[in-house]
């Protein structure tokens, strides 16, 4: 079985992929069987694959399908619980941990990267489900990434 760790970040765009692909690189550099996992991704283009996926598989050099590493994309560029809502398909706890545990059956470490910061909720209808339960679930590490100008530290302890 599989070791997991959870990247989260500060802010939009403050390098959560970046820093995933970079991990997930280095694992398999050094030997590993290193994979991605993103349970839910929000600002897809209709058609097209997630994003963040198609970086991390280039930089990193890994294969696997894309609808495995993230199971839930949406196409409008919202919160994925607003965007899920909006588009009629919300995320389910046990798909997102089923595919995870998948991973795990087939990988030595996976590297999960979060949908924004950690306290985003990814569903918030019926159920609420934020980043935070999910990393509870699954049972992972968490590394923050964050920027390295004024008030990071702020914004690393909030």
């Amino acid at each position: 079985m599989g070791k997991g760790l959870f990247i989260t970040g500060t802010g939009t765009d403050v390098g959560k992929t970046y820093v995933s692909a970079l991990i997930v690189k280095k694992l398999r550099e050094s030997g590993s069987r290193a994979a991605y996992y993103k349970a839910a991704m929000s600002g897809n283009e209709r058609r097209a694959a997630p994003e963040d996926a198609e970086y991390v598989k280039a930089v990193a050099g890994i294969g696997g399908k894309l609808s495995e590493m993230v199971p839930y994309a949406y196409e409008h560029a919202y919160s994925p619980h607003l965007a899920a809502q909006i588009e009629g398909n919300p995320v389910e706890m046990d798909v997102v941990c089923g595919k995870y545990e998948a991973m795990l059956e087939r990988y030595e470490y996976v590297t999960v990267e979060g949908s924004g910061g950690i306290v985003c909720p990814i569903r918030f209808d019926t159920q609420v489900i934020l980043l935070e339960d999910v990393i509870k679930k699954l049972n992972l590490g968490v590394l923050a990434v964050a920027d390295s100008g004024l008030g990071a530290i702020n914004r690393s302890v909030l």
